[in-house]
């Protein structure tokens, strides 16, 4: 025989071992799958309907739940909003009030600063120079 053929002979023996090899650990492996996991009796029909029933009811008041929690998180979107606006317009109705406080220590300080200037003066109380009477903004809800 030359070397040629005996080498063909053996590929040809070992691909038929790797065959039968495989064939076996397939078998094998069915036979521990079978061991592990025997089906004694089929599952009982009526059973999985029930049990199928009682998740369907656990999904419809999870649904139920789900969309109460949808309704409520839109009412405290709607409530933020609100709340936001009003914080908005009390920010504005702050800043004004802020301008306005300005402006009378402004005149506070005048006024202060004529009257020492009216105490101090050797004349005492001469009604010449009493301070220019300055109108007075008035506001929404001022008596």
């Amino acid at each position: 025989m030359s070397s040629l053929t005996l080498r063909r002979s053996i590929v040809i023996l070992a691909t038929v071992a790797s065959i039968f090899g495989g064939a076996v650990a397939i078998r094998a492996a069915a036979g521990w799958t079978a061991l592990s996991a025997p089906l004694a009796a089929p599952p009982d029909p009526a059973t999985l309907v029930t049990q199928l029933q009682n998740e369907k009811a656990r999904a419809d008041a999870i649904t139920e739940e789900l969309s109460q929690v949808v309704d409520r998180a839109a009412q405290l979107q709607s409530a933020l909003a609100a709340a936001k606006a009003r914080a908005d317009a009390d920010a504005q109705a702050a800043a004004g009030l802020a301008a306005q406080l300005a402006t009378a220590q402004k005149r506070l300080a005048v006024l202060e600063k004529q009257l020492a200037q009216q105490a101090s003066s050797p004349s005492g109380s001469s009604g010449s120079s009493a301070p220019p009477a300055t109108p007075r903004p008035t506001e929404p809800g001022d008596d």
